[in-house]
């Protein structure tokens, strides 16, 4: 979704996805500069909410990675001179959802916010209910084909891995393989979340381990970094040439 406002005579041309809406606004408002906002929806779990295990001292704890990787994104458009651009992240992340959650949900959470981009980290849930990695690809693809049918542009993860469950992380590498294999036969953009977080020995690094699977706050910290440097960074050099 880009957001164009383009002051005419005593209305504003509002274009939201190209289609147009003409508001009435006070004199003060019509002298307002143009503003273009490039709005990420992000789908997924509780890795997507920045769910921490609680504590006996501090209970529940969220730190959800978009709330790091916004303020990124806001200091690398002003340092490209993007000043007629905005960014924002809408957080759709849903404890203990799987991917046919999500596929359930995706109309009223991707579709109705009109997103350019969707971010979608998803498929651990499914893995730890039994589902085989070759049939939690079946419903990423249809999550990145959703995307792409509504006129988003797909952002896939890899998964993170676990701190300890050797035979998980088999299965989080081979979902990974096909999630690598799929979006570079389909030209989809990817973030490599498990590289990023992994320790030496292929395990969750306990650095970036709240309880074992969900990170703690310098594993969110560090998938935001990953996502801007392996993705975010670029599309928003891409909009100097659109500027």
């Amino acid at each position: 979704m880009i957001l164009l406002l383009k002051p005419l005579g005593k209305t504003i041309h509002l274009y939201i996805s190209g289609v147009k809406v003409l508001i009435s606004l006070p004199r003060r408002c019509l002298e307002m500069p143009t503003t273009r906002f490039v709005a990420f929806v992000c789908l997924g779990d509780s890795l997507t909410v920045g769910y921490q295990s609680p504590s006996p001292y501090g209970g529940y704890v969220e730190t959800p990675y978009t709330d790091m990787l916004e303020p990124m994104t806001r200091v690398r458009l002003q340092e490209l001179g993007l000043k007629g651009y905005e960014a924002f992240f809408i957080n759709k992340g849903i404890n203990g959802d799987s991917t046919d959650g999500m596929l359930g949900r995706f109309r009223t959470s991707v579709e109705a916010e009109r997103p350019d981009y969707v971010i979608i980290w998803a498929g651990i849930n499914d893995l730890y209910a039994g589902r085989e990695p070759g049939q939690v690809m079946e419903n990423l693809t249809r999550l990145y084909a959703r995307a792409l049918e509504t006129g988003s542009k797909p952002i896939a993860c890899t998964l993170t891995p676990t701190e300890a469950d050797d035979r998980m992380n088999s299965r989080i590498r081979e979902l990974n393989a096909l999630i690598t294999e799929h979006c570079d036969d389909k030209g989809i953009r990817i973030v490599d979340l498990f590289s990023s977080l992994a320790g030496p020995d292929g395990r969750l690094n306990p650095l970036n381990s709240d309880d074992g699977i969900h990170l703690s706050l310098q594993g969110y910290s560090a998938a935001a970094r990953t996502m801007f440097d392996e993705v975010v960074s670029f599309i928003l050099e891409g909009l100097t040439e659109t500027s």
